[in-house]
């Protein structure tokens, strides 16, 4: 009867195993079969910001983080409501940089814990503003890069007014500009997606702030 029972258990592990993982509505099988084919290609490019003068040279921006997800629709949409928000009124720009960035996490998250963790494929920029991801499964994938700047909390702070509308009864304590480009990318067996992101051509460039409540509140 154990005996039994053992082959049982070991039978639906076996068709558990089977079944396509379906993180964030996507077919993680179908990359998995592509890579095993041989089917790879890779995506690699620059990040940096574009010359101010006609003389100078551009800007690498060194350290951007670069991450590469198979293609999700669920996940598109939710970025193009938080960047459709931002637009809408001041509360909604203020937003929308963690939002951005807590998609992202989620969605890495999901991965992971769907046992798809191989499909999260991540990189930085290196000095030159040069980056590859290498071994990506031929199909449609999601690139996702950030560069933050810390800046001067003075800088940015606004009018009492502006910051009223921000966060009432807070005061700023950090202040990091946020810099997002977003692309989706079609990999080819033994192809190579080459890509050039700069700062005029970011998707959404945004603030992250830390605030603190202010004193007697």
């Amino acid at each position: 009867m154990i005996r039994r029972e053992l082959v049982a258990v070991l039978l639906v592990m076996a068709v558990a195993r089977s079944i396509p993982v379906q993180a964030a509505g996507i077919d993680a099988e179908s990359y998995r079969a592509a890579a095993a084919a041989g089917a790879r290609g890779v995506v690699a490019g620059r990040i940096y910001e574009e010359r101010k003068r006609p003389q100078a040279a551009d800007h690498p921006l060194a350290g951007t983080a670069v991450v590469v997800f198979p293609k999700s629709a669920d996940v598109l949409r939710k970025l193009e409501d938080i960047k459709s928000g931002a637009r809408n009124s001041a509360d909604g720009y203020r937003a929308a940089g963690p939002s951005i960035l807590a998609v992202r996490r989620a969605y890495e998250k999901e991965l992971w814990d769907s046992g798809a963790v191989d499909l999260v494929k991540s990189t930085t920029v290196d000095a030159d503003g040069r980056f590859v991801v290498a071994d990506l499964p031929a199909g449609d994938w999601l690139l996702i890069a950030t560069h933050s700047v810390k800046i001067d909390k003075h800088a940015a702070a606004g009018s009492a007014k502006q910051r009223g509308v921000y966060s009432p009864k807070t005061h700023l304590t950090g202040f990091q500009r946020v810099t997002v480009w977003l692309r989706e990318v079609t990999v080819a067996n033994g192809q190579s997606e080459n890509l050039e992101l700069t700062d005029r051509g970011a998707w959404f460039s945004g603030v992250v702030e830390e605030r603190a409540p202010d004193a007697g509140r």
